[in-house]
């Protein structure tokens, strides 16, 4: 009866992990993007604060996903504010959620 429990349950795990893959980066995930593209695009020691996303929409024809973002930033000894806040497209390469373009 055990064997059959365990069998069960690897199953289950199976199924929620492959029904779970395809819902788009997560919130930490769509936080490390954000970050990562602000610090390629200005430099290293860039800061964001207050970072918020919404839920995000899979883009039409492409394995990626249109989020909204809102964040404070500061980068290059200057506060950027909210100038950042848009749309941008989040594409998983290689494990990593990466942004990959700015919708608006």
């Amino acid at each position: 009866m055990s064997k059959a429990r365990v069998a069960v349950v690897g199953a289950l795990i199976v199924c929620l992990a492959a029904c779970s893959g395809g819902g788009g980066p997560s919130h930490d995930d769509r936080q490390n993007a954000f970050l990562q593209y602000v610090q390629d695009n200005s430099n290293d020691k860039a800061k964001i604060r207050d970072f918020e996303s919404g839920k995000c929409v899979k883009a039409e024809g492409a394995p990626s996903y249109n989020c909204a973002v809102s964040s404070q930033v500061q980068a290059m000894d200057r506060d950027f504010g909210d100038e950042m806040d848009g749309v941008y497209t989040f594409t998983q390469m290689d494990g990593t959620w990466k942004i990959t373009g700015r919708v608006q």
